[in-house]
């Protein structure tokens, strides 16, 4: 039986509808269009990676100190030597970053993200990081006078000797695992 080219047409129509695909065999193929590649820099192995939050670039030596920054994504970068006094971190990623004597004094940093963090030499005095996620994040040198790590997840964490006793760590999970009181 032959299908006259109308019919044809239709069924393809109808077929094509139905399944919610192209049907092969029905018309010329289409061509997708090709996406190009792209590719990304990554901020752990470019020195000075930097991004900008409010109007201000972040980078090493920056100064955003007393901006609000909650729920913003620093993963990866380089904030060495950064002032971020008094400045609102809530809920933000860090994951990777590096805060090496940078200045978190008074810095609201609840419930952020700091997987694998480098906090070495950081001014945490009076910081909170009440609910943070801070596995395997690095204090060594860090002032952690006043800082309030309260249900704080530190597991795998390194901190210096002594550390614990300047700053709160109630119902936090300690580098050993151990809730802290």
């Amino acid at each position: 039986m032959v299908v006259p080219p109308v019919s044809r047409g239709l069924i393809c129509v109808l077929v094509t509808v139905l399944s919610a695909g192209p049907l092969v065999g029905c018309g010329a193929p289409v061509r997708k269009a090709r996406v190009p590649f792209t590719t990304l820099p990554d901020p752990l192995a470019e020195a000075g990676s930097e991004r900008v939050f409010e109007g201000f670039t972040a980078g090493p030596g920056a100064d955003l100190s007393g901006l609000d920054l909650a729920r913003e994504d620093f993963s990866g970068l380089d904030l060495s030597g950064a002032n971020f006094e008094g400045t609102k971190f809530a809920r933000s990623w860090l994951s990777r970053s590096k805060f090496i004597g940078a200045n978190l004094s008074g810095a609201d940093a609840v419930a952020v993200n700091a997987y694998r963090t480098d906090f070495s030499d950081a001014d945490l005095t009076n910081a909170s990081f009440v609910g943070a996620n801070l596995e395997e994040a690095i204090f060594t040198g860090a002032n952690l006078a006043g800082a309030d790590f309260s249900f704080a997840f530190l597991r795998g964490a390194i901190l210096d000797e002594g550390a614990t006793a300047l700053a709160t760590f109630s119902g936090a999970t300690m580098p050993d695992g151990t809730i802290g009181d």
